[in-house]
């Protein structure tokens, strides 16, 4: 059983240099060719969606892709970028509602386009301080909206994510990785952690 490397479910999620995408029909074809090589090896391999959300730099992204996250703070510390070397996070435009639908849309999106590139299923990456640890953590997600201000709210990205997933290719098919005292990229233990994590289903 593989779990592959962090792959951005869009543009926007590409926050590292070279990170692996599967957006597009080029990178399905790509993929399929190791889904294969997998396969004939009688294994079985899972894409693990990472979004980067504020841990990017817009040297990282594609033309017209640009940094987000729940909130406008800037992620501390640098990242290296082919452009320029290591260079501090971009800045991240606070995602608006329709942003969020836009996202959610976009993970269900590469979740069909994995089923096209032959793999198993997928693992919603929400740990290490990518976008949806960012809006299920506090330290981060500084919003006051539907998606913030409380724990419910907060989980509300990462539920709709994964039913959108489930939705687009299946219960069997859909897997998440959550590390709630993991303290990297500007996130940690916080009060009411257990509390809001044992409420994720």
């Amino acid at each position: 059983m593989i779990v592959t490397e962090g792959t951005s479910p869009s543009t926007n999620g590409a926050g590292y240099a070279r990170i692996p995408g599967l957006y597009n029909d080029t990178q399905v074809k790509g993929w399929r060719l190791v889904t294969d090589a997998v396969h004939q090896a009688e294994g079985k391999i899972f894409v693990q969606f990472m979004h980067t959300g504020r841990v990017a730099h817009l040297d990282n992204l594609p033309t017209g892709a640009q940094v987000v996250g729940p909130s406008p703070e800037v992620c501390s510390g640098e990242m290296w970028t082919d452009a320029g070397g290591m260079q501090a996070h971009t800045a991240p435009v606070a995602m608006t509602e329709a942003a969020i639908a836009q996202t959610i849309a976009e993970y269900a999106s590469a979740s069909k386009l994995a089923m096209q590139a032959g793999f198993d299923g997928i693992e919603l990456h929400a740990a290490n301080g990518y976008l949806m640890e960012q809006f299920l953590n506090p330290l981060v997600n500084k919003r006051t909206d539907g998606y913030g201000g409380n724990a419910d709210a907060r989980n509300r990205f990462t539920l709709e994510v994964a039913q959108a997933c489930v939705d687009a290719i299946g219960t069997d098919k859909v897997g998440i990785r959550i590390s709630p005292y993991r303290v990297f990229n500007g996130t940690g233990a916080f009060e009411g952690v257990e509390d809001q994590y044992l409420a994720l289903p």
